[in-house]
């Protein structure tokens, strides 16, 4: 196997050492970091007497200066001529005069990006430049490719006066040092049998394509080698939990699962929560460790899909535990959990960061002596001094606002307990496979019977006294309101509008003669919930809050939801607030109000009235933001791709899960790829995995 040369990035010619620092802080130290940045776009390398063929396009030519023209007044351009074999043209150049006057001397040659636009007011042809490079020794051989590429530019290499077309020379200084040593990633029976190019054609011809069409051919099989391995792991993973560890079976289904489901329940399970519940159930009584997503849509009932598995893990003598991202929501879950356990004669308690000693005291004993059930919990679950006598099965709502260590901490407390984690933001396809390509998915994908469609409308400022009279005409009618804001208080680095401020004009100003509760993040956590309960029991006809009301909130009797600066929120995130209202009888409404601001930020509002579908909503913010916003925090750390684009890729993240779980199955320690390639990127690239994964 041949190894790939390495250079140190300061020297590769056109670099050095200050340069080289600005490489080193996004994480590019060597010529092999280099050849792995992808370009952004490709430049069509032409003659001049071709010009006329790309108009309004961007092209990369290459000429010598014959004329130059400085100019008589200030802030006019200085005109340069341009010449090749073919032809002559002139650019007009802008900015500092004394910068051009010693710039562009007749007879000197240069590289030249620009775009070819017809001026009218001369009637020819120009070249409006954006880059350029003097011609110097190398630059005769990566001339000689049709297209030429362009790279994203990152601040701190701006720093160092380093330009567009000296990056493109750098890179491909690089690619000769060390494309001879570029090997295999993927074995041949996985690229013929997905019609993939090799990795080192794959790399050279993403740089230098041999055409337009070429570009996405190759882009194919870098990105499919990206899922690829992710999709390795994934496998490694799921193998090594259902072979490795063993399970605990819950074997008995019976008696307060029947007595919840026949007496207590009070209304009737959808099609999909019992579909669900039996999936779900059924992992548990298999004696394999259960690792399964359920995904629901605001609304969907996942609540009570986890209080059936609570039951089940009771009754066979075991302890559950929820854990929720905020003590409001794990308030909210407990007090839920409650009204069903009391009857049923089963103990829940509810542990947080911000409960009195004594209290605390209390419940970690109730916790460790077994007497506690069900213990339902924020962070405070996964501390030191919670020591559970026998936990078998761990529940984690809003799992993507935990960490993968504060998830690996919850479980150590338990003996391989089987894992239900959920999410009310429902995920597309492309990130469900690769995120939770290890986890088996289970999709609540109803809604209850009497929920009618919330009706969604965009507003702006000028419509704002006939919302507050819809509004006032609600509740009127015996509703009530959330009105939602996008921060606490007022900053002077954020121009929006902030709950505090705002609660005080509503109440004072807007609706003097109604009662109005505020509820934010800074708030202790008691005073949130007293204040949540005081609305709930129709003490308060309007709550203001930030999104803090974003998920838990069952309060039926509220119909209306008013997001202000509607445009500042993510799409899932509207969801999830909009779904605070609309679960009850009677028809709801959320208003987004909100300014224009731009093309995009439009299209996404209009979505929201356009439909309910969690599903088409979640598609859309992904296609629009990208998966490192897709969450509402950055995600880009777990998918840190360089050619795979998820919102197009579908078919290419099924392909290459389909070839790495046969791989997996096949050969699940990679003892054939021994001495293979394949087996060398794995240990370099993703060791970290294999350790975690116990696989050797």
């Amino acid at each position: 196997m041949q190894k790939v040369k390495k250079t140190e990035i300061a020297y590769i010619k056109g670099v050095g050492p200050k340069r080289a620092e600005a490489f080193a802080k996004l994480g590019l130290k060597y010529s092999t970091d280099l050849i792995s940045v992808y370009p952004r776009m490709h430049l069509v390398n032409t003659t001049i007497g071709s010009l006329r063929n790309y108009h309004d396009q961007n092209v990369i030519i290459r000429g010598r200066i014959i004329d130059k023209r400085m100019p008589f007044k200030p802030n006019h351009p200085t005109r340069i001529k341009i010449s090749d074999d073919t032809g002559y043209i002139e650019s007009l150049m802008w900015g500092n005069t004394f910068y051009r006057e010693k710039q562009f001397k007749i007879g000197d040659e240069y590289i030249f990006w620009g775009k070819v636009v017809y001026n009218a007011y001369e009637r020819n042809v120009k070249f409006d430049m954006r880059d350029h490079k003097k011609l110097e020794a190398g630059d005769d051989e990566m001339m000689k490719y049709p297209l030429i590429p362009v790279y994203i530019l990152s601040e701190e290499l701006r720093k160092t006066w380093i330009k567009p077309l000296t990056l493109t020379k750098i890179i491909f200084n690089a690619l000769k040092i060390s494309s001879e040593g570029i090997n295999e990633v993927l074995n041949e029976p996985v690229r013929i049998a997905n019609d993939l190019l090799d990795h080192r054609q794959a790399v050279l011809r993403m740089h230098y394509p041999r055409s337009i069409e070429d570009i996405e051919l190759t882009r194919q099989t870098l990105a499919f080698e990206e899922l690829f391995y992710l999709q390795l792991v994934m496998a490694l993973k799921r193998r090594s939990i259902e072979t490795a560890k063993k399970g605990i079976h819950f074997e008995k289904v019976g008696g307060n699962f029947e007595k919840l489901f026949n007496e207590h329940l009070g209304f009737e399970l959808t099609g999909a929560q019992k579909r669900v519940i039996k999936e779900i159930v059924s992992d548990m009584r298999s004696g394999k460790p259960m690792n399964r997503l359920l995904q629901g849509d605001v609304g969907s009932g996942k609540t009570i899909v986890a209080v059936f598995c609570f039951l089940v893990a009771a009754e066979n003598g075991y302890q559950s535990a929820f854990m929720c991202p905020t003590e409001i929501l794990a308030e909210q879950h407990f007090k839920t959990l409650k009204n069903y356990f009391d009857k049923l004669g089963l103990n829940a308690v509810l542990l947080t960061g911000g409960q009195k000693k004594k209290q605390r005291e209390e419940v970690l004993e109730s916790i460790r002596c077994g007497r506690a059930q069900v213990i339902v919990g924020t962070h405070a679950l996964i501390q030191s001094s919670v020591e559970f006598r026998s936990l078998g099965f761990a529940v984690i709502d809003e799992q993507h606002k935990f960490g993968v260590m504060q998830r690996a901490k919850l479980l150590a407390k338990g003996s391989n307990p089987d894992v239900l984690v959920m999410t009310a933001t429902p995920i597309p396809r492309t990130l469900s496979l690769t995120v939770y390509g290890d986890l088996d998915v289970s999709v609540i994908d109803e809604l209850p019977k009497n929920r009618k469609n919330i009706k969604t409308a965009l507003r702006g400022e000028t419509d704002r006294l006939k919302v507050y009279k819809f509004i006032r005409d609600e509740i009127n009618s015996g509703r009530q309101a959330y009105i939602v804001y996008p921060i606490i208080e007022e900053s002077e680095k954020l121009d929006l509008k902030s709950a505090v401020k705002h609660f005080d004009i509503l109440k004072n100003d807007v609706f003097p003669d109604l009662n109005l509760g505020l509820v934010h993040g800074k708030m202790k956590w008691q005073d949130i919930d007293s204040t949540i309960e005081a609305f709930k029991d129709k003490a308060l006809q309007m709550l203001v809050s930030t999104t803090v009301i974003e998920v838990g909130i069952d309060i039926p009797n509220a119909t209306i939801m008013l997001i202000e600066e509607a445009q500042r929120f993510g799409l899932s995130q509207l969801h999830q607030l909009r779904g605070r209202v609309g679960r009850g009888a009677e028809q709801s409404y959320c208003i987004l109000m909100a300014e224009s601001s731009g093309e995009i930020s439009a299209e996404r509002l209009k979505i929201m009235t356009e439909t309910n579908d969690g599903f088409r909503i979640s598609e859309t913010d992904l296609k629009l933001r990208g998966p490192g916003e897709f969450f509402g925090i950055r995600q880009s750390g777990d998918l840190k791709f360089t050619a795979a684009d998820l919102v197009k890729d579908m078919p290419l993240v099924e392909k290459a899960r389909e070839s790495a779980f046969k791989v997996v199955s096949e050969d699940p320690h990679l003892r054939s790829y021994e001495n293979s390639t394949i087996r060398e990127h794995f240990l370099t690239n993703y060791r970290e995995s294999m350790e975690l994964i116990k696989i050797a």
